[in-house]
C-alpha cells in the first residue's frame, strides 16, 4: 500500500502523519520546535526526524512514495548544509520530502484551493496570499517587538496592562481578576482590596499607540468606540490612580500588587504573556467592556492586516489559522464578521490538521487535482 508523509513544523511543536493515498491514518508523531531560524538546525532537525521515527513506526518505509514537510523558517534550507542536515533526517526513506512554507500548509488545512489567503493568529500573525499553492505576499509576522498585531502576545500584553492599570485606578473588573488569579495564584482575591475614595480617570489599555480599536477605511466601522476604563466598573476616588493619594492601606496592598504583577510579567519570556490571551475571551464572553475592547482592537487588527494581501474584491477561500482564531470565541467571530463583510462572496473555513494537509499535498501529486480534492476532508480531519 502506497503512503505518503506530511510534517508541519512549527515554532512550537514538530507534528508528523503518515497516510495512505486514501487518506487513512497509519501514525503520527510529536515533537518540539522545528522551526530552524528559531532553535537552530541540530535542535530543529532533531525533533523534525523525532516526529517522523514516530509516525512511521512500523510502517514499511518502502510504501512511503511521497512527501511534504511545511517548515517555518524553511528559507534556511536555501544553505547547502541546511538542506543537507535536513535531507539526512529522511535517508532511510526512498524519497526526501519536500519542503513548503507553513503558511502553504496551513491554508491546505482548510481548504483543497489553489488560491486564496490564510490569516493566523497564534503566538505571533500573519497573513499571505497563496498562489498555486505557492507562497505570495506576506503581512505582518513581524515579531512582537514590531508587529504581531492582534495575535496571542498581543492579546496577551494588552490584558497584563489592563490589570496593572485598573488595579492602580481601583478599578478592578473581571479581566483584571483573572489576569491578577494567574500571574499570582497565593494573593488574596482582587474583589477584597479596598474601594478607593473617588471616580478614577480614563486611560488607554491597549499597547503603545493603540488608545482606540483602529479604524480600517476599507472595512465597516466599529459600531462604537472602546470604552474608556472608567467606566468599566464604580470607583470612588479622582487619585485612584496615583499609589501615593489613596492612604496607606491601599498603597501597601494595591502597590504591592501592581509591582508584583509587573515584576512577574518582566522575569518571564515575553511570549509568555500568550497564555493571558484565552483569559480576553473567557472575559469578553462573559461581557466584560475592557476584554470587549481588546477583542475589537485584535479583530480590526487582523482584519487589516488580512486586507493587505488581499484585494477588495476576491472571491478565493479564506483560511483562519492559529490558536486565536481556531478555538472559537469572541476574537474569532469578530474577525469573522469583519470578513465577512469586507469579502461576503467568499468562503471562510477554519484549519484543521496541518500534518494532514501536508500529506495531502504530498498525495495530490500522486493522485492527481480532482481526486485529491474529493478526499481532502478525509486527510485534514
Amino acid at each position: 500500500m502506497a503512503m505518503v508523509l506530511g510534517v508541519d513544523a512549527g515554532g512550537t511543536s514538530t507534528r508528523a502523519a503518515v497516510l495512505s493515498l486514501e487518506g487513512e491514518v497509519m501514525g503520527r508523531g510529536l515533537a518540539g520546535c522545528g522551526n530552524p531560524m528559531a532553535a537552530g538546525a541540530r535542535v530543529a532537525f532533531g525533533n523534525l526526524r523525532t516526529a517522523v521515527e514516530q509516525a512511521l513506526g512500523a510502517v514499511d518505509r518502502s510504501s512511503v512514495k511521497g512527501g511534504v514537510v511545511g517548515l517555518a523558517g524553511s528559507g534556511l534550507l536555501r544553505e547547502p548544509s541546511a538542506m543537507a542536515a535536513f535531507a539526512a533526517v529522511f535517508s532511510d526513506l526512498p524519497v526526501v520530502p519536500r519542503a513548503a512554507g507553513d503558511v502553504v500548509v496551513t491554508f491546505a488545512a482548510g481548504t483543497p484551493a489553489a488560491d486564496g489567503t490564510v490569516l493566523v493568529s497564534g503566538t505571533g500573525a500573519i497573513a499571505a496570499k497563496i498562489i498555486d499553492r505557492a507562497q505570495g505576499r506576506l503581512a505582518d509576522g513581524y515579531g512582537w517587538l514590531l508587529g504581531d498585531e492582534g495575535s496571542g502576545f498581543w492579546l496577551g500584553r494588552a490584558a497584563a496592562r489592563v490589570a496593572v492599570r485598573e488595579l492602580d485606578a481601583g478599578t478592578p473588573g473581571l479581566l483584571t481578576r483573572l489576569v491578577t488569579e494567574h500571574l499570582l495564584p497565593s494573593s488574596p482575591p482582587v474583589a477584597h482590596l479596598p474601594p478607593s475614595d473617588s471616580a478614577a480617570p480614563a486611560f488607554s489599555h491597549l499597547p503603545p499607540g493603540d488608545s482606540t480599536a483602529p479604524a480600517l477605511s476599507h472595512l465597516p466601522p466599529a459600531d462604537s468606540p472602546p470604552p474608556a476604563l472608567s467606566d468599566l466598573l464604580p470607583g470612588d476616588s479622582a487619585g485612584a490612580a496615583h499609589r501615593d493619594a489613596t492612604g496607606p492601606g491601599r498603597v501597601d496592598q494595591v502597590g504591592e500588587l501592581v509591582d508584583r504583577i509587573a515584576a512577574t510579567v518582566q522575569s518571564r519570556p515575553p511570549l509568555a504573556l500568550a497564555e493571558l490571551a484565552p483569559l480576553v475571551s473567557r472575559a469578553a464572553a462573559d461581557g466584560d467592556p475592557a476584554a470587549l475592547s481588546i477583542v475589537e482592537a485584535a479583530a480590526a487588527k487582523l482584519a487589516r492586516t488580512a486586507s493587505e494581501v488581499r484585494e477588495p474584491l476576491d472571491r478565493s477561500p479564506i483560511v483562519l489559522a492559529g490558536s486565536v482564531l481556531t478555538s472559537g470565541g469572541p476574537v474569532q467571530q469578530a474577525v469573522l464578521e469583519l470578513l465577512g463583510r469586507r469579502w461576503a462572496a467568499a468562503p471562510i473555513t477554519v484549519a484543521k490538521d496541518g500534518a494532514g494537509a501536508a500529506a495531502w499535498l504530498a498525495a495530490l501529486d500522486l493522485l492527481g487535482p480532482a481526486r485529491a480534492a474529493a478526499l481532502h476532508s478525509r486527510f485534514v480531519g
